[in-house]
C-alpha cells in the first residue's frame, strides 16, 4: 500500500505538470489520483503519527476557510439552487490540503533526481506548447493544437478559452521561472529553463492582462527585496522606465491603462456590488460561489452602474467577503498573510520561489478572481502544497 500510494502521488504530480496549462479536465485527474495516497498518508502521519507533520498557520487558515465555505452554504440553503454543487467546489482546496502528507512522503522516500527532472521537463514542455500555440493563434487566427479559431483577435490565450484566465495564470508561472533563472537552478539544462521563461514572459505580455503584468512585476521585485535591496531599487527603476516607455510608444499599452475607462468602471461597480452584498449578509455571505449568480439583482437593488453585467467580484478578497461573509473573509485573509510570512521566513529554494509567487498571487488577485478559476487553482494550490514541505538545506528540492 505504501508503494502504491507513492506511485499514485507521483502520477498525480505528473498529470498536474502535463495538464495545468493544457486542460482543466485532464488536470482534474490529478485529484482522483491524489485521493487514496492523500488519505492513506494523512492517517499514517497525522493520526497515527508515524512521521508526524506539524500543521503550519497557512494550513490551519485554509481549514478555517473551507469551514467558512461550508457554513456559508448551510446558512443559504434557501437561495441556493444546487448547494451540493457549491460544496463540491471545496475539493480544489481540500485535496491539496490532504496531498501535503502524500507529497512529503514522496520527497522523503521515492522522488529521486531522475523523477524530479521528468516532472520539471514535462511542466516546461507542456506550458511552452500551450503558449506557442496561443501565440500562433494570435498572429494567424487559428490555434493548431486546439484546432479552433483564436479566442481573441489581439490577446494571447494559450490553450485556454479565456485570455484573462491564461494571462493571470501564465504571469504566476513566469514569476517562478524568472526566479529560477535568477537562482541559476542547475537541475535542468539552462536552455530549457531560459527558453521556457522567455516564452512565459512573452505570453504574460501579449495576454494584455493588466493585473497579470502588475503581479509579475511585484513578484520579481519581492525576490530582490528579500535578497538584495540595491537590486530591488534597480529593478524597480527598470520596471518604471519600461512601463513609462511602453505607455509612451505603444498604443496598445496606452489603451490598456489609459483608455479602458469602461473596463475600469465595470470593475469598480463589481467591487461596490460585493460590498453591498456583504452589508446585506455580513456573517456568512451569500453562499460560496453564489455571489456571481446574484450580482445583477444586487446591482439593480442598490442602483449600481452596469446592472446588465453579471460576474464575480474581480477581486479574491471581495469575492470571499460577499460569498462567505466576514468569517470567510478573515480566514482567507489569514491564509494569504500566513502563506506570505511562511515563504518569507524560509531560507531555502522553496522560500525563494514561493515568496515572489505569493506576492504576485496576492497582487494580481486584487484585479481578478484568480482564487475561483479552476485552471489557475491547480497551479496556485499545487504551489501551496509544495511550499508546505519540511525545510531542507538542499537547493535541488
Amino acid at each position: 500500500m505504501n508503494l502504491v500510494s507513492l506511485k499514485l502521488t507521483y502520477a498525480a504530480l505528473f498529470v498536474l505538470a502535463l495538464g495545468t496549462f493544457v486542460s482543466v479536465s485532464f488536470s482534474a485527474l490529478s485529484h482522483i489520483l491524489f485521493i487514496v495516497p492523500a488519505i492513506y498518508f494523512f492517517i499514517q502521519d497525522f493520526i497515527k503519527k508515524e512521521k508526524p507533520i506539524k500543521l503550519t498557520y497557512s494550513s490551519i487558515f485554509l481549514l478555517l476557510m473551507m469551514g467558512s465555505m461550508i457554513l456559508s452554504v448551510v446558512f443559504n440553503l434557501d437561495i441556493l439552487d444546487r448547494p451540493y454543487k457549491n460544496l463540491l467546489k471545496i475539493k480544489y482546496f481540500l485535496i491539496p490540503w490532504l496531498s501535503v502528507f502524500a507529497i512529503q512522503r514522496l520527497v522523503d522516500n521515492y522522488l529521486d533526481e531522475k523523477k524530479k527532472k521528468i516532472l520539471i521537463y514535462t511542466f516546461l514542455f507542456a506550458t511552452s506548447v500551450a503558449t506557442i500555440s496561443g501565440l500562433i493563434a494570435l498572429y494567424t487566427g487559428f490555434n493548431p493544437v486546439k484546432m479552433k479559431d483564436a479566442c481573441h483577435p489581439i490577446r494571447a490565450c494559450g490553450l485556454f478559452g479565456m485570455y484573462m484566465t491564461y494571462g493571470y495564470g501564465i504571469s504566476l508561472f513566469a514569476v517562478l521561472l524568472t526566479i529560477s533563472c535568477l537562482k541559476k537552478i542547475n537541475i535542468i539544462r539552462p536552455w530549457a529553463l531560459y527558453s521556457s521563461a522567455i516564452l512565459a514572459v512573452i505570453g504574460t505580455i501579449l495576454s494584455y492582462a493588466r493585473g497579470g503584468w502588475i503581479g509579475y512585476a511585484v513578484g520579481v521585485m519581492g525576490y530582490f527585496l528579500k535578497k538584495n535591496f540595491k537590486l530591488f531599487l534597480i529593478f524597480t527603476m527598470v520596471i518604471l522606465i519600461s512601463f513609462g516607455g511602453a505607455i509612451t510608444f505603444s498604443s496598445k499599452v496606452q489603451n490598456m491603462f489609459l483608455s479602458r475607462e469602461g473596463s475600469n468602471s465595470q470593475r469598480i461597480a463589481f467591487y461596490e456590488t460585493a460590498y453591498k452584498a456583504f452589508r446585506e449578509k455580513p456573517a456568512f455571505g451569500w453562499g460560496y460561489r453564489n455571489f456571481e449568480s446574484n450580482v445583477k439583482e444586487i446591482k439593480k437593488k442598490h442602483n449600481i452602474a452596469f446592472p446588465e453585467f453579471g460576474g464575480h467580484a474581480h477581486n479574491n478578497l471581495l469575492e470571499h467577503l460577499a460569498s462567505t461573509g466576514i468569517v470567510g473573509f478573515l480566514a482567507t485573509l489569514g491564509f494569504f498573510i500566513a502563506w506570505l510570512i511562511e515563504s518569507f521566513k524560509r531560507r531555502d529554494l522553496i522560500g525563494d520561489l514561493t515568496f515572489p509567487f505569493v506576492l504576485s498571487f496576492i497582487t494580481s488577485g486584487m484585479f481578478q478572481y484568480t482564487f475561483g478559476d479552476g485552471e489557475n487553482l491547480f497551479l496556485i494550490m499545487g504551489v501551496w502544497a509544495l511550499s508546505q514541505l519540511r525545510g531542507q538545506d538542499v537547493e535541488s528540492n
